[in-house]
């Protein structure tokens, strides 16, 4: 082997120019793999930072499907999570937490900051076997009385940035959600929680949540109908992943018949921890396939390249394989040593492609959401994107050599040490590699049309814009109970900012809203039940998106209402209850006629009848590429609403409004925090044209590569087919033929190729058109992109023809009687 090593090495550097693009060829591969692999890693694959994660499988909600809303619920009420705890036979252990917002200070006398924490079953540390760094974890001890131990675990990162990494914090109290709670313990560094992406600051125990002023996120610990608890379980060691499922769907059974009021229609089962994280984000799962897949569509393009590059010098390491032969060599052993040497091209591949992989990755890095949220969006390098990339690098080796190493063991020895059995086997070689340019042109209009059609269909998109305006508004959160206030409370200061913001100069309008479209976080839901619509079978209701908003809403955003009216200052708690629509859900629920007058009830609880006043235009709510997405708006004097957003619309430019609203916040309390001080501007191009810049440039990067890679291979095939036919050119051209008919000769081979692999990628990627909507399913892009094809295909065309220019030009210069007595 080492003989091997050293043999390959020298046979490289004697031939520098097809060691490097080789080598390039095989970086590209995996460099778009291992980038694409750590997208895929953060989004959907890599594991819970708890030992033994493959044991932790979560317990879900099962609902009918309804067509219109999610045919799953993941979470549970805590009464559900007990019985379920205490009842099945299938877990070591079953635990339950929930992401809360709280007012966070050192000492009662500071002003509150907001953090994002969990609210944790007092077994779930002992569960996931997750050890503090110093003092000790929340335990079951804590969790059986409720408002009996104030207590509360730090995370690793907020004990550093807020307390020094001062050892001395446990047992120190500070100020949580209005209550004073006993820091017992710190987590280690390494552990960012049980969630995949929020990485909370704080955990307490359920039992504390009745005290707690959380932000609107608390956990109802007496209802069943009240579903927002994440439940994770340890499975047994001897259990398989069906039983525990059949336990839990007997449990879920026997809740139904015992709790019909609340639980009818719920299920349960048993999920891995991928299954779930697809099952939650379908979008997020499927952009990971597809990155992947085309990924893996670049590398099969670089080992094409390379195997075509094996194959060429076949035929000019044909006498040194048979004289290996001839002297005793076994054909074991050459293939071991062609295969060494594409190892050691893989090698070389692999080193520079990690370092291409390191450089996407960045890009992804530099992806900064406009959220509050602690998202633990960890793009990166790590020992397991290594370990993909080393493996990427070792199959492309093993891709590209096995074949051309084999065939090259396989000739006539005795004519091939004559100079004979060239011509017999060459048709069969440049027919291979005529195949391999084919597949590679094809691949690369597959990854060309991929990244023209994201480009075409984000730039529709945005072309119709969102349904609101953005320019010229400047937006501001804020969180009463931070500062200790109370609903009335809360209420006198929103009624004297708006008062006092409407009188700064160039303020046209001013609103207050629960969510504010494209921020997903505070997006709510409620569901509802349509008077005098049929539901499927075995539902009672529809979950809807909705906002909480007040009157200036609509005339703030720029929302054009199609009927009806918009909310009044008397639409209060003291009025009958109504709703504006959006023209969505005018259509589904009341097809053909009026929506105005017609009523649905909430469903969450005893609620009135709600009338509704009004139809909205359709927006964009939470993604620039969603499709038509039922929306209801809901006065926000009629519905608690301490949590809101100031939408303040300007004459001029927002941003100069910032520091008078922090003025007018300051005057009228210094300890209200304000939060998410931004242009809409800004945040709309935060939360989507930074991303759907990202996707296009890392898409279009790697149909770059595979239309590189591709006018390589036909550029080398090319190139070689002249050099054999090198003497046959010189007869050709002895005998009369014109250099013009010898370069369109030679053209006409490239544009044969070209046109074989077009078709074939055109194919490929009317086969591929399913999945490519399915991640980003854009409502206003045809079905069949015509325009799409029609710039792909051209320019595939030009280049591949370019690439074959080069050789034709050189073949039509070829000297005739040089050629004749070529070998």
């Amino acid at each position: 082997m080492w003989q091997d090593l050293k043999y390959g090495a020298r046979m490289l550097a004697k031939n520098p120019g097809f060691t490097f693009v080789a080598v390039l060829s095989i970086a590209i591969g995996v460099g778009a793999n291992a980038a694409m692999f750590s997208v895929a890693d953060t989004l959907v694959l890599r594991p819970l930072t708890v030992p033994r994660a493959s044991e932790i499988v979560t317990v879900t909600g099962v609902v009918p499907r309804t067509g219109f809303v999610s045919p799953t619920s993941s979470t549970l009420s805590y009464p559900d999570y007990v019985d379920v705890r205490d009842q099945a036979r299938s877990f070591s252990s079953l635990m339950a937490y929930r992401l809360i917002v709280a007012s966070f200070a050192d000492r009662a006398d500071q002003p509150a900051q907001r953090k994002f924490g969990m609210a944790v079953s007092g077994n779930l540390f002992e569960s996931l076997g997750v050890q503090t760094a110093i003092g000790r974890p929340v335990g079951v001890e804590d969790d059986r009385v409720v408002g009996r131990d104030p207590v509360v675990v730090l995370d690793n990162e907020l004990w550093a940035q807020q307390f020094s990494s001062d050892p001395g914090v446990v047992g120190r109290h500070i100020r949580l959600g209005g209550v004073d709670m006993t820091v017992i313990g710190v987590l280690p560094s390494g552990f960012t929680g049980p969630d995949q992406f929020l990485h909370p600051a704080f955990y307490i125990p359920f039992a504390m949540i009745p005290s707690l002023k959380s932000g609107g996120t608390s956990v109802e610990l007496t209802s069943r109908d009240v579903r927002n608890l994440v439940v994770k379980g340890r499975l047994k060691a001897d259990v398989p992943l069906t039983e525990a499922a059949e336990d839990v769907r007997l449990i879920g059974a026997n809740l139904e018949r015992s709790y019909p009021d609340s639980n009818r229609n719920h299920g349960l089962t048993v999920k891995t921890e991928f299954a779930a994280r697809v099952e939650a984000r379908p979008p997020l799962a499927v952009m990971a396939i597809m990155l992947t897949t085309l990924a893996a569509v670049v590398l099969l393009v670089a080992c094409a390249n390379v195997a075509g590059l094996l194959t060429s010098r076949a035929p000019v390491r044909a006498r040194e394989m048979a004289l290996r032969l001839a002297i005793g060599a076994g054909r074991p052993r050459l293939i071991r040593q062609q295969m060494v040497e594409s190892l050691l091209i893989a090698v070389g591949g692999a080193g520079l492609g990690l370092a291409i992989g390191y450089g996407v990755i960045a890009l992804f890095q530099s992806l900064r959401l406009p959220t509050d949220v602690p998202l633990n969006l960890a793009f990166e390098l790590n020992p397991r994107v290594l370990a993909v990339g080393i493996a990427v690098a070792a199959l492309s080796a093993l891709l590209s050599s096995l074949v051309p190493a084999w065939r090259s063991t396989r000739g006539d020895l005795v004519a091939t040490l004559k100079n004979q059995g060239a011509a017999e086997t060459r048709r069969v070689r440049v027919w291979g590699r005529s195949l391999l340019v084919c597949g590679q042109v094809a691949l690369s209009l597959v990854l060309l049309t991929v990244a023209v059609f994201l480009h075409r269909a984000y730039q529709a998109e945005f072309g119709r814009g969102p349904g609101f305006r953005t320019d010229h508004i400047l937006t501001a959160a804020f969180e009463p109970d931070l500062a200790d206030y109370d609903g009335p409370r809360a209420e006198r200061f929103y009624r004297l900012l708006k008062e006092r913001v409407q009188a700064l100069p160039g303020v046209r309008s001013v609103a207050l809203t629960s969510a504010v479209p494209m921020d997903q976080i505070s997006i709510e839901s409620m569901a509802i039940a349509p008077e005098g619509f049929d539901l499927p079978a075995g539902t009672e209701n529809v979950r809807v998106r909705s906002a909480r908003v007040d009157e200036g809403y609509f005339e703030t955003f720029g929302i054009r209402l199609v009927r009806g009216r918009v909310f009044r200052p008397g639409d209060d708690e003291r009025a009958p209850r109504v709703a504006v629509v959006n023209e969505t859900v005018a259509e589904h629920y009341w097809p053909g006629g009026d929506a105005i007058g017609r009523r649905f009830r909430l469903t969450e609880g005893d609620q009135p009848w709600v009338e509704i006043v009004g139809v909205a235009a359709n927006a964009r709510y939470r993604s620039v590429s969603e499709g038509p997405t039922e929306f209801v708006y809901y006065p926000r004097m009629q519905y608690a609403t301490p949590n809101s957003t100031l939408l303040v619309q300007t004459s001029g430019d927002p941003a100069t409004i910032a520091s008078p609203l922090r003025e007018a916040v300051r005057a009228i309390d210094p300890n209200m925090p304000i939060f998410d001080l931004r242009t809409m501007e800004e945040f709309y191009a935060a939360s989507t044209l930074t991303f759907s810049t990202l996707i296009v440039r890392v898409v279009g990067g790697m149909g770059s590569m595979g239309l590189v890679l591709a006018m390589t291979g036909l550029y080398g095939l090319v190139a070689y087919s002249v050099s054999r036919r090198t003497r046959e050119i010189g007869i050709r051209m002895a005998v009369g033929a014109e250099p013009g008919a010898i370069m369109r000769m030679v053209l006409r081979h490239g544009l044969l190729l070209a046109v074989g692999g077009t078709i074939g990628g055109v194919i490929a990627s009317a086969a591929l058109d399913g999945l490519l909507r399915a991640a980003f399913p854009f409502p206003h892009v045809a079905t069949f992109d015509l325009i799409t094809y029609l710039v792909v295909v051209p320019a595939l065309l030009a280049t591949t023809l370019l690439a074959a220019s080069i050789p034709a030009r050189r073949a039509a210069r070829i000297d005739p009687l040089r050629a004749i007595r070529t070998d």
